[in-house]
């Protein structure tokens, strides 16, 4: 089993371009311009990369030890 760190990477982008789509429908769609919406990317991206900065790092699979230091 991957470490949560991996997974916070391998959804990063995936989750970053539903949010550009959502923001881009939200300027097409809705009273709210790109030119207003775009820092939610910023803050996005940020919320990701703290995420991976405060998840565990190793193996937290089943049999392997808390910390997931071997």
């Amino acid at each position: 089993m991957n470490s949560a760190r991996s997974l916070v990477r391998a959804i990063r982008g995936p989750i970053l371009l539903i949010t550009l789509g959502t923001l881009f429908a939200v300027d097409y769609f809705g009273s709210y311009s790109f030119s207003r919406t775009w820092p939610i990317l910023l803050i996005v991206a940020g919320a990701l990369w703290l995420l991976e900065r405060i998840a565990p790092e190793g193996d937290t699979g089943p049999g392997s030890p808390a910390g997931g230091a071997a």
